[in-house]
């Protein structure tokens, strides 16, 4: 089943932890002040890491359909 990941922005702190590891996947929305997840067919393994390095649990998978 395809999945994608989330960002939970009530508990994301904006670290930026995420944009190092994988800024192919995760980008800041200036604007906003958020981290926004760039859409993809398939997500690099850079994710799980993203994922394990976030202070805040922040990163989640979410199936798709």
């Amino acid at each position: 089943m395809p999945r994608r990941p989330v960002v939970d922005m009530a508990a994301c702190t904006l670290c930026e932890g995420c944009l190092d590891l994988a800024p192919q996947v995760f980008r800041l929305n200036q604007a906003g002040g958020y981290i926004e997840v760039t859409e993809m067919d398939t997500y690099p393994p850079e994710v799980d890491e993203a994922m394990a390095d976030c202070p805040a649990d922040a990163i989640a998978w979410e199936e798709t359909s």
